[in-house]
């Protein structure tokens, strides 16, 4: 099977499907719009469905869009979806208020600077953060292993991570009064070919300035734009 990730320069929407796909050792492409397109995207935007990324090609003839529904379908080829059914709607409820951290954790880590990231940052902390993180510190206390669901780890636990560690960035004491949550990082950092992945990442730095990833030396901007200007 031929798997292929279209998305941007951004440590957000395709992080977990690709923790995913490491921790099954399943190979894929991950590649920029432009890269793939061979244009840039705005120009390519109005042709693809509902005019977002990120998009999974399989065997270069078969689409999915939505960043949820792209998770579910390698959940299944990754070994990461609970057969039970009530694990699996637990899971998924795990997995939805995961993903309800996206905004506005995703943008102001990748894309907000100045007054915004400020701001954004300031509420996040202040308000948003530390009730999410609570219940999530419950969930695991209930669990019966380091993960949500016990020992072994699926595909809710790969979001939760990548917004976790999203967290980490704007306070890395965050998780001081969260023990569990503690656990559980280390937990996941350990699984197959999870560390290998995190530590072969570009690094995202000047976040909340001029937050890009470097490459090979060189500053690539965030977004979906590879001469985008500050």
């Amino acid at each position: 099977m031929d798997l292929k990730l279209i998305y941007g320069n951004m440590r957000a929407l395709c992080e977990a499907p690709q923790m995913m796909l490491h921790y099954g050792n399943i190979p894929y492409e991950y590649k920029m719009p432009w890269d793939h397109y061979g244009k840039s995207w705005a120009d390519v935007k109005n042709d693809i469905i509902f005019n977002r990324l990120p998009i999974l090609i399989i065997d270069n003839e078969k689409y999915i869009w939505q960043s949820n529904s792209i998770i579910r379908y390698l959940s299944t080829l990754t070994k990461t979806k609970p057969a039970d059914e009530f694990q699996l709607a637990y899971c998924d409820a795990i997995f939805e208020s995961t993903h309800e951290m996206f905004s506005p954790l995703n943008p102001t880590i990748n894309m907000s600077y100045g007054e915004k990231h400020i701001n954004n940052k300031k509420k996040l902390l202040e308000d948003i953060l530390p009730i999410s993180l609570y219940n999530f510190e419950n969930l695991l206390k209930n669990s019966s292993g380091n993960f949500f669901l016990g020992d072994i780890p699926y595909y809710c636990d790969f979001n939760a991570y990548h917004h976790f560690s999203l967290c980490l960035l704007l306070d890395k004491n965050i998780f001081s009064n969260f023990e569990n949550l503690k656990k559980f990082m280390n937990s996941f950092e350990k699984l197959n070919n999870i560390e290998k992945y995190l530590n072969s990442r570009p690094d995202l730095v000047e976040i909340g300035e001029t937050p890009h990833f470097v490459v090979d030396g060189k500053k690539i901007p965030t977004g979906l734009n590879p001469d985008k200007k500050y």
